[in-house]
């Protein structure tokens, strides 16, 4: 979303801080369980029976594939509201989401020349990839700057906090601070 953001006309952008992302189309074998839900009339049916409490019974193992090889932090595991995420109104952007995100990736990377990314990100376990997909765009932008954070899995957000708002920090502009 960020990088779509980015590269529409109009939009005041200095540069990106990515994390985990999704930038190159590539297989995905989760692709059509994933996307069934979003279906017109069998998707329905689908998000009101069966999926909430598929999705309820292995959501402990999709949460740890998420973090490996870390553990989940507590936080997360305490407050993460698992019943609205498995809601079948949530399913069903979950599901949209699942169903554009290759054609929308394909779609992207014909455009990937913006000059002052920052990039930040680790191995994407959940694509199936051997390297991050974070390596491929930085060798697409000359300018970027890639970060990588060992061991963190898909979620690099709880695994390097500090790293990411530091980038976001190094990015903003510099500008008088105003007091009331």
């Amino acid at each position: 979303m960020a990088i779509a953001l980015a590269l529409r006309s109009g939009y005041a952008v200095s540069g990106l801080v990515l994390v985990s992302g999704y930038y190159f189309p590539t297989a995905r074998t989760d692709f059509w369980l994933t996307s069934a839900p979003a279906m017109p009339l069998l998707g329905d049916l689908m998000r009101y029976t069966s999926p909430p409490i598929i999705s309820w019974a292995i959501m402990p193992k999709l949460m740890r594939t998420l973090f490996a090889p870390r553990a989940i932090p507590p936080e997360f595991k305490n407050e993460f509201p698992i019943s609205l995420a498995l809601r079948p109104k949530q399913l069903r952007a979950a599901a949209e989401e699942s169903a554009f995100l290759i054609p929308a990736a394909a779609q992207l990377r014909l455009q990937y020349r913006v000059s002052g990314v920052q990039l930040g990100s680790c191995m994407e376990r959940l694509t199936g990839s051997s390297r991050p997909t974070s390596r491929r765009l930085h060798a697409v932008l000359p300018s970027s700057l890639l970060h990588l954070v060992e061991d963190a899995g898909h979620m690099v957000t709880y695994a390097d906090a500090a790293g990411i708002a530091d980038a976001v920090a190094a990015l903003a502009p510099s500008a008088p601070v105003r007091t009331a």
